[in-house]
Formats: structure tokens, sequence, C-alpha cells
């Protein structure tokens, strides 16, 4: 932990290529746009009602013009940012960084009375590495989400960096932040469970309590990460897999993007059978079954009894029925009319998803999926693939992420914010306030 920290804080703006510094404006403006889609979520919104009357105060829910204390602004932030599974991700980490680490950034940059746009985007790919290594040096327990895990020492480094803290105040903070990862399931997600989307709120807001812990005392015993990530809710924490270098490969370089509305595990799937269906000009009644073998982490979705959005975002059956039927992935398809469908659902039980050892060799370097539909004629189709569209070696361009950014946030904010949002944010280097960015955020 101390070599991983020493190295973080030893690197300067000069070592930030500029291919970095675009892989961080990437990540901010495609989970701004995932915040601000989920803000609006019913969920969200009934939330929100009920703490903003018990909590006033002068922190932005990002996206809206309510105003809430900072704690509460953190919570909902952060959760927003998970509601509509559209978030960025890091298969080396197996999780999402930048959803722990930019909502904690944006909600408490709030606290500062002028913070440098440079200062932040630096912050950023700094902190999101730290986020991303904890995550790579933690093996969860099989069952656990890996939300509100090792991410709230993520959302905690992304705190202490804004507070320009000393190594060992970095060290003692990260130490304390451990106390408050969440015992998650990862059934949560596949039961529609939404306290799954709390995991992350609650991450961030620990995240920033753990500054005022630091300042007051309230340290936490030595080992505590070990002893959390090892021993409570995890197999081990492995501190000789951090592999932080200053050559300019950061992890925020090496993360992907979301295409789908879905779990990343059923991105895959969706790619192939989209290729093979367009390949071959098969429609949905040719279809007598598909089958889609892939590894265990993604065979885990194979549930066709779906009961809600959140359990139908993880739900491969769902995806590729409601793909094959509407041919879109993007959020609309969560719509109460979709998932109650009768035709969506004989589709999606038509589709099994197995298990394989074979696949799961490589994983997480390849996160693969193997589609193969039998047509009502017997005719069969078969094809694979190792990474989903939107993985490295396959991420979406600058102009790809402006476009799903420009998508997700259509509806709340005008198309005259989004340029601005954007043109901000394209330049934030240059940038003299944060506090303009979190104004625009708050306009409709």
């Amino acid at each position: 932990m101390e070599t991983l920290s020493q190295k973080l804080m030893d690197e300067t703006w000069d070592s930030v290529h500029l291919n970095t510094l675009e892989s961080a404006k990437k990540v901010l403006i495609d989970t701004l746009g995932a915040t601000i889609a989920g803000v609006y979520e019913p969920s969200m919104k009934k939330l929100i009602e009920q703490v903003e009357v018990l909590h006033p105060g002068s922190y932005a829910v990002l996206g809206t013009d309510k105003l809430v204390d900072l704690y509460t602004a953190a919570l909902i932030n952060g959760a927003a940012t998970v509601a509509v599974e559209l978030d960025e991700g890091n298969q080396w980490s197996k999780g999402h960084p930048a959803a722990h680490v930019v909502p904690t950034m944006l909600t408490y940059v709030q606290t500062k009375d002028r913070y440098s746009g440079k200062d932040f985007i630096f912050n950023l790919i700094r902190a999101y590495e730290a986020c991303s290594q904890f995550g790579r040096a933690t093996t969860l327990c099989p069952t656990a989400h890996a939300h509100g895990t090792w991410g709230v020492m993520g959302a905690a480094a992304s705190v202490l960096m804004i507070d320009d803290v000393t190594k060992e105040e970095f060290l003692a903070g990260i130490n304390i932040s451990a106390s408050f990862a969440m015992p998650t399931m990862w059934n949560s997600a596949i039961e529609g469970a939404l306290i799954r989307d709390i995991y992350v709120g609650q991450a961030v807001e620990s995240g920033i309590k753990t500054v005022s812990l630091l300042k007051s005392g309230f340290y936490a015993p030595r080992n505590n990460v070990e002893y959390i990530y090892g021993e409570v809710i995890g197999n081990a924490f492995d501190k000789s897999s951090f592999c932080t270098s200053t050559s300019g490969r950061w992890d925020i370089d090496q993360n992907y993007f979301k295409t789908h509305a879905f779990c990343r595990y059923a991105h895959a799937p969706l790619d192939v059978l989209k290729l093979i269906v367009e390949e071959n000009a098969i429609q949905v009644d040719d279809i007598k079954s598909i089958q889609v073998v892939t590894y265990s982490r993604a065979a885990s979705l194979n549930s066709s009894e779906y009961i809600n959005a959140l359990s139908a975002k993880f739900s491969i059956p769902y995806a590729l029925s409601v793909w094959l039927h509407t041919k879109q992935t993007n959020h609309s398809v969560f719509n109460i009319d979709f998932i109650e469908n009768l035709q969506i659902r004989e589709t999606a039980k038509k589709i099994k998803v197995i298990q394989s050892t074979e696949l799961e060799k490589d994983y997480p370097n390849h996160m693969p999926a193997e589609v193969e539909v039998i047509l009502q004629s017997g005719k069969s189709f078969k094809n694979k693939l190792n990474n989903a569209y939107g993985a490295p070696g396959h991420q979406l361009t600058f102009a790809d992420v402006i476009e799903k950014f420009k998508v997700n946030t259509k509806s709340q904010l005008s198309a005259s914010i989004q340029k601005e949002i954007i043109n901000w944010i394209s330049t934030i280097e240059s940038q003299s306030n944060m506090d303009e960015l979190i104004q625009l955020l708050r306009q409709k």
C-alpha cells in the first residue's frame, strides 16, 4: 500500500500523456451522462423527495436544481450513477471505479471556494488508479457484488487527493475507509433489489466522511484493509498485485464503456447475437432456440423470470429477446410495457445460458461469449467474441462518448446546456473554477 501511495503522489501533471487526459475526459463525460439519466429514475426521484425536506443544504444533486446537505448529496449522486446501468467499468479491477470516484469528487469539490479543472482532472486520473488497483488486489466472496466494497477506498482516495494530504494521512484515511465496505450481495441485482444502487451511494458518502474522521483522530486498527477484504467480505487482499507505473499506462486508459444499458456481462452475448442475426437476415419468428455459452459470472445472468428494470438489466435472456423484438438496447427498453410484454417473455424462455470452464480460463483478460442460434428449420448459426464493443482495443472514441452523453441526457438537458457541458469538460485543464461546471449541471 505504501508503494502504491508513493507512486501516486510522485506523479505530476507533466507525466500525464495526452491520451490519458482524453481518457479521463471521456470517463467524466460518460459518468455524468449515467448520473443525470439515473437521477430521474422513478425510485431516485422518490428518494430525493424524501430526503430534500429532511436534509436541506447547499450541495447540488447533479443534473437537477435540488440542493441538500453534503452527505445526502453524496448518497444521491453515487446511487444515481449506477441506477441505469450505463456507467463505465474496468475488467482488470472487475468493477466500476468511476462510479465510486466521479460522484465523490463532483460532490466534495463543492466544499472548495475555487478548484481548478486542471487539478480536478489530474486527481481524477490518480483517484481512478487507486480505486482500480484496490479492485485488482481484492478477491471478494463469490456471492458479493463489487459495488460498495473496495470502491469505498477509491471514494476516500479521491477526497484525500482533493485535500492534498500527506502520504501518511492518505494511508491512514484509506485504512479508515475500509471499515465502511458493505456486505453486498450479487443476487441483489439478479433479484431486482434496488438496494444494489445504494451500495455505491453509501460508498461515496462514507468516502467523504473519512476525511472528517481522519482530521478528528478516529483512526482504524492496523491492517484494517487486509482484515476487511481478506477475512470479512473477501478471501484475500493482495498488495503485491499493485502495478501502477509511471510509464503513462494508467488503468483509466484500459477501461470499457457500455454500449448497451445492461450489465456488462450481457454485452458480448448481445454483440454476437447481432452479428449472427444481421449477417443471416434472421427474423425472430424463425428462431427455435438460442444457446449462450460464457464464463461463470456472466452465466449467473441466466434468469428469464425478470420482475423489474434492474433484474431485466441482469438477464441475458431478456437482453437478447428485447433486442430481437425492438432492435434497441438503450434505457428505453426497460419501460414496463416491454418488461411485461408476453412475446418478449416467450422468446426469453427460448434462450439458455450455460457456464463454460473453457471460457473461464482467460477471465478477466477476456469476457467472452459464444452464441448459437437454432432455427425452426433445424439450421443453426454460431459465433463468438472475446470482448464486447467498448472494451480495451475496441473502445469508444471521444465522439462516441459525446453522442452517448447526448442520448442519455436528452430528456433532462437542453441541447444548448449539453453543448456547454461538453465544451467545458473538453477544455477542463484550462478551466479555473469547477463551480462553473457544477452550475451548468444544475441547469436544464
